[in-house]
């Protein structure tokens, strides 16, 4: 079902174009969350420096015991994951940032955002969209979205903004087992603020 109407075969053909791509994304999200189960890592000290990742497109700061995670798939810039509290703590939080090439395809945010609460709300299992608020973060206009979903046997909760500039649309997530977002919201999204583009 559409959620915009599709006016000429060229909107048919970017739609087609972006909705194989946000499988992709969908894809991605799924390899960063086994990313996230992995082995127990030492916790570091209390955090009292800041790190930067820094691009000509973006650039945005982390705790250092955040760590960064190095990523072959494509679109993915990069995922900070959490350290492991307990041996019982099968689930990392994480951070990730992925960028999409939207050239030529004439979306904009309010487009790309239904497309992609579309997409999640049918690739993502038990998935329910909280909320979804347009904001200004830093000059720049960014949607906000909030929603639960399942995976595997765990349901986790997603933090994520959506940004198109330079035909690009980054998609920054905050991802966090569902009883554990509380506890880590404030540092998360001290995060998720520091995000800018350029």
């Amino acid at each position: 079902m559409f959620l915009f109407p599709l006016r000429s075969l060229t909107d048919r053909i970017h739609y087609i174009w972006h909705m194989k791509n946000l499988h992709i994304l969908i894809a991605a999200f799924l390899l960063i969350l086994l990313a996230s189960c992995d082995s127990m890592t030492e916790k570091t000290v209390p955090k009292d420096e800041w790190s930067t990742i820094e691009t000509e497109d973006y650039s945005l700061q982390h705790p250092k015991e955040w760590k960064q995670q190095s990523q072959q798939q494509i679109g993915i810039e990069f995922s900070l994951m959490t350290a492991r509290t307990s041996p019982k703590d099968e689930f990392k939080e994480n951070i990730n940032l992925v960028v999409q090439d939207i050239s030529n395809t004439n979306l904009d945010l309010e487009k790309y955002t239904a497309i992609s609460e579309e997409q999640i709300m049918e690739g993502m299992e038990n998935a329910e969209l909280i909320s979804s608020e347009r904001s200004n973060k830093h000059g720049e206009t960014a949607q906000q979205i909030i929603y639960t979903a399942s995976y595997g046997k765990r349901k986790l909760k997603f933090e994520q903004y959506y940004w198109i500039k330079n035909d690009k649309a980054f998609v920054l997530t905050m991802t966090c087992e569902a009883d554990q977002f509380d506890e880590y919201k404030e540092v998360g999204e001290e995060i998720l603020e520091s995000f800018r583009l350029k």
